[in-house]
């Protein structure tokens, strides 16, 4: 007995060895993140982690499902047919076929804009093309042989054991000026093209992923990916902006023929515009809550100043209002502080003009007629509540109806404010006409006709109880005025609520819409033959009948919320409940 425990203690140890031997060779084997190969100072980053898997999650989304619908068969045929065409010219001209040249994307796609301090910009790309090795090479081979019908010279360096192609592009016109390079190496299953030799170095230095200086570090970049995080991590699609550190670049770059250009960056103080000091995100789709999800932070230096107090907008709480019904295919609102705008842009204006100038200039316009103050009168009544509403149109004798808009303006005082509009609706050349409507004034004014109906179009102007009202339908303002609606309300119907539940209880800006209400236009518009000189090889015709689809298509929606290091935008869709 106990020599078979210890012959199985002996076993036990051995496999956990191996195992950890195994798992170990599999980390080694496993390709370094992109991130990890750059450098720090990096302006521009995209990446999708993995094609595949980007390639199989569509699959599952509802555009996924909904091509695959039978009632997509007839028009899948036209598609075959189209890339059959194309596959063969590409064959021709490269000598793959386009199955071929798809099929290449396998892991991780990147590309970066590196912008090293008192160096040229330089951009990389990295491909990881999996086991698509012999297409690789027909697509390199042709390629070179441009490169050298076109007068370029190549040679070939080995570093650290990878061989690394540089072409060196002359140019004609100026012979002084350094030619331009490509540069281009595989290594693993990953194809690297460079814009020069030493951003190849660079990521070939960097291969191991145990490099100490790499742009993976950057505090910028993670913290956006910890605010951006999807329900799958970091997402399906990455991506990084750093705009300031890419203006200046450019700048340091015209600033050679042009000293006059670097004084730009002498105003990106004052103006505050330095204080935006990153912005990226991630793109995510068929997650286990939504269909799809857009996040992007904008990574703002604190307290703002300059521009960016202009584009102030304190969170609050924002449903849609009783008069937005269940007809409404879009619905958007924001809370803007107007007060602080005005004041930020006041504060710009004297800065240039001397203090008090833009004071002294809206009294002096305020003097002439129609005699409005626009601080007063204006500014001082608006809210800064701003609500936007859409119905789409329907069709009327065969014919499309224009979409109707709503904009309601948040008003603090509607007497006060009724009164600026008598005094703006007396100057000359006011192009509406008022009328009384149940105790309140309606400027009625004509619009022109997109809808190619021929009908007569009146939109109109009107002041509600807390609200400036405008649509480019009357009946609309009329209906708003009269506290009546054609439908139920919005925020009571299940679609809403299946978006209300994913937003946050205080927003800046939020919005609803109606995917499939939006998209039948345009479908339909393409079924009739409307889109058939833009893609003349493609009958759409055989597109399914839009309602066979439209089970596919969910609500969608997207608010704003202010964090203490910046702005998190979010939009959304849900993801579809097929019977």
């Amino acid at each position: 007995m106990k020599a078979f425990l210890r012959v199985g203690t002996v076993l036990l140890a051995l496999s956990t060895v191996l195992m950890s031997q195994l798992w170990l060779r599999a980390a080694e084997e496993e390709a370094v993140p992109t991130d990890r190969l750059l450098p720090t100072d990096v302006s521009v980053y995209v990446s999708i982690p993995s094609v595949d898997d980007l390639k199989a999650r569509f699959g599952k989304s509802s555009l996924g499902e909904m091509t695959e619908d039978s009632a997509f068969e007839p028009f899948k045929a036209e598609l075959t047919k189209a890339f059959e065409h194309v596959s063969g010219e590409i064959e021709q001209n490269l000598g793959v076929t386009l199955k071929d040249l798809l099929q290449v994307p396998s892991g991780e796609l990147a590309f970066a804009v590196i912008t090293p301090p008192g160096k040229k910009i330089s951009g990389i790309m990295f491909l990881d093309f999996g086991d698509s090795e012999k297409t690789i090479d027909a697509l390199m081979e042709k390629g070179e042989k441009a490169l050298a019908e076109q007068g370029a010279s190549s040679e070939d360096e080995e570093i650290d054991g990878t061989k690394v192609t540089v072409w060196t592009i002359k140019k004609d016109d100026d012979e002084e000026e350094k030619p331009n390079q490509l540069v281009y190496f595989i290594k693993d299953t990953m194809l690297v093209v460079a814009s020069d030799l030493d951003t190849a170095k660079g990521a070939l230095t960097r291969w191991d992923g145990k490099h100490s200086d790499t742009f993976a570090d950057n505090d910028n970049y993670n913290l956006i990916l910890k605010k951006c995080q999807s329900e799958d991590d970091d997402g399906l699609l990455v991506w990084y902006v750093n705009p300031m550190g890419l203006v200046q670049a450019a700048l340091t770059q015209v600033a050679a023929a042009n000293p006059q250009a670097a004084l730009f960056m002498g105003f990106t103080e004052p103006l505050g515009i330095n204080g935006i000091k990153a912005v990226g995100g991630s793109v995510d789709m068929a997650t286990e809550n939504f269909d799809s999800t857009s996040k992007t932070f904008m990574l703002i230096e604190q307290p703002t100043k300059g521009l960016l107090n202009v584009f102030q907008f304190p969170a609050i709480e924002q449903k849609p209002p009783r008069w937005v019904t269940t007809n409404a295919s879009a619905w958007f609102s924001l809370n803007w502080d107007i007060a602080g705008a005005f004041t930020a842009v006041e504060t710009m204006v004297d800065m240039f003009r001397g203090p008090g100038s833009t004071a002294a200039a809206i009294d002096q316009i305020a003097q002439q007629e129609p005699k409005v103050h626009l601080k007063k009168d204006v500014i001082d009544v608006i809210s800064g509540r701003i609500q936007f509403v859409m119905e789409s149109a329907k069709k009327k004798d065969d014919k499309e109806g224009q979409d109707r808009v709503v904009v309601a303006l948040g008003l603090k005082d509607s007497k006060k404010f009724k009164a600026t509009m008598a005094k703006i609706a007396k100057a000359p050349g006011f192009p509406a006409k008022a009328r009384e409507f149940q105790g309140s004034t309606i400027y009625e004014f004509e619009i022109p006709d997109f809808s190619g109906s021929g009908e007569p179009k009146s939109g109109g102007v009107a002041i509600g109880p807390d609200q400036l009202l405008f649509s480019n339908d009357v009946t609309a303002v009329e209906a708003m005025l009269r506290g009546d609606t054609d439908g139920d309300a919005l925020v009571d119907s299940s679609a809403y609520k299946q978006i209300a539940e994913h937003l946050p209880a205080k927003t800046s800006i939020v919005s609803f819409s109606k995917q499939d209400s939006q998209i039948e236009t345009l479908w339909e518009a393409a079924r009739s033959g409307q889109l058939g000189a833009a893609f003349p090889d493609l009958d759409f015709s055989k597109l399914p009948d839009f309602d066979a689809v439209k089970k596919y298509l969910q609500p969608s929606g997207s608010y704003t919320v202010p964090e203490k290091k910046g702005v998190l935008f979010v939009s959304f869709s849900t993801k579809s409940k097929k019977k």
